[in-house]
């Protein structure tokens, strides 16, 4: 379900999809189904999940854009920092991936430079992050 999460732009009509694959498949694993009437809290519960597939594809975003800063002059680089020349179209330009990318790192206390060392940045990753899916 998450195979290349990590380039995703999940706008929020995606994310309500995700979650609700993601609950359909708990749901498929405990057995129950949308008739049995039980919450998707008590699901998670059944199923030792402390956090959704979305907190899981964030991290592995993270973690991606880590290792594509460490290769300096590498294409991929290069690739993800460039910005195309000319005029934009009208209106609100749609959320990129970079913007994902900096609000996470917002959100998680990341500052800019920090992937440069590789361990305290998987380090500060994994604080608080369950097991693999």
């Amino acid at each position: 379900m998450t195979y290349a999460a990590e380039v995703w732009v999940i706008n929020k009509n995606n994310q309500r999809k995700i979650l609700a694959t993601e609950m359909m498949y708990w749901r498929r694993c405990c057995g129950l189904t949308r008739r049995d009437r039980v919450t998707n809290e008590e699901i998670r519960r059944r199923m030792g999940r402390k956090t959704d597939v979305l907190k899981y594809i964030e991290t592995k975003r993270l973690v991606w854009y880590g290792h594509v800063r460490r290769a300096e002059n590498r294409w991929i680089n290069r690739v993800t920092e460039w910005s195309p020349i000319g005029r934009r179209k009208r209106g609100r330009p749609r959320r990129s991936w970079r913007d994902e990318v900096d609000e996470s790192m917002h959100q998680r206390g990341l500052r800019e430079g920090t992937w440069d060392d590789r361990d305290e940045w998987r380090t500060r990753l994994m604080e608080g992050r369950q097991p693999e899916l």
